[in-house]
C-alpha cells in the first residue's frame, strides 16, 4: 500500500473515530501541527499522553481503593481527573474526556461510590482510545516510513 493510499486509510479512520464521538476536532487540530520539520509530531504527542495517562489511572485506582471510604483524598482524585480530562481533549479524547468530568464532579462531593463507578468508566473509555490511537500510530509509522524511503530514491 502507497504512503498516499495509508494516508487516505488514516483520514478514514480518524472520520469514523469522530462519528462515533470517540475522537473530536481537536485530534484534527493537533494533526494540523505536524510537518515536515516534526513528522512524528501525533506519535509522539499520542504515545506522551498513553503514559501519562496509564500512570495517572493508577494513582487514581490507588487513591480510590482505600478501605475506608473518608479515608480517600477526594481532592487529588478530583486534581487527577482534570489532569486526565485535559489530557484526553489535548489527544482528541472526548468521551475520555467526559468520563474525567464526571469523576471530577463525583469526587467533588466526596461520593466514594460514584467515583469507584465512574473511575471504571473512565478506564472503559482510555481502553478505546488507547486501541484507536495505537492503530493511528501504526499507521502515522508506516506513513512516515514510506515517506522516507520514497525520499531516498
Amino acid at each position: 500500500m502507497s504512503g498516499k493510499e495509508l494516508g487516505q486509510e488514516l483520514k478514514e479512520l480518524v472520520s469514523s473515530l469522530q462519528d462515533q464521538g470517540i475522537l473530536d476536532e481537536q485530534f484534527d487540530q493537533m494533526k494540523a501541527v505536524q510537518n515536515e520539520q516534526n513528522p512524528c509530531f501525533v506519535v509522539n504527542l499520542i504515545t506522551t499522553f498513553l503514559g501519562d495517562a496509564e500512570n495517572i489511572l493508577a494513582q487514581l485506582r490507588t487513591y480510590l481503593s482505600a478501605e475506608d471510604p473518608d479515608e480517600v483524598n477526594y481532592h487529588q482524585v478530583a486534581t487527577l481527573a482534570l489532569t486526565l480530562k485535559g489530557s484526553s481533549s489535548s489527544v482528541g479524547g472526548c468521551r475520555m474526556a467526559l468520563a474525567c468530568s464526571q469523576l471530577r464532579d463525583v469526587s467533588d462531593v466526596n461520593d466514594h461510590e460514584g467515583c469507584i463507578i465512574v473511575l471504571d468508566l473512565v478506564n472503559q473509555q482510555f481502553l478505546i482510545l488507547r486501541e484507536n490511537l495505537n492503530h493511528i500510530v501504526q499507521m502515522e509509522l508506516a506513513i512516515h516510513e514510506k515517506e522516507v524511503k520514497r525520499r531516498n530514491m
